[in-house]
């Protein structure tokens, strides 16, 4: 299955989003603000990223604008999971929180399996 970054700094956010995606066979990997995730990127491959919005360090914003401009990453798939979502450009995919863990697995399904 798909290897997938959750970035939001609500621990129990991360871990509800971990537990759905694991049940479908994924594997998951967290950070908590957007520079975490930068780092984490550094060390990891992965085929999507879930992002929170509003974060303390860097918010999901800034991190989308930075993974756009790096040619690295500039294609990766990135998802939105966000009480503001209206603050956000350069996603593929926007889920408002609280979300429906059938449409978290749908858009999932949607943006690991686009060619």
């Amino acid at each position: 299955m798909a290897r997938i970054l959750i970035v939001d700094d609500e621990p129990d956010l991360r871990g509800m989003v971990r537990l759905i995606l694991e049940l479908d066979g994924h594997q998951v990997h967290e950070a908590h603000h957007g520079r975490a995730a930068l780092e984490r990127l550094e060390e990891i491959e992965v085929d999507l990223v879930i992002t929170d919005v509003m974060m303390p360090i860097m918010s999901g914003s800034d991190l989308i604008n930075r993974l756009r401009a790096e040619k690295s990453t500039a294609e990766l798939p990135i998802m939105v999971l966000s009480a503001s979502p209206h603050q956000v450009a350069n996603a593929n995919r926007v889920m408002h929180k609280p979300f429906d863990p059938g449409d978290l697995r749908d858009n999932v399904k949607g943006l690991v399996a686009a060619p």
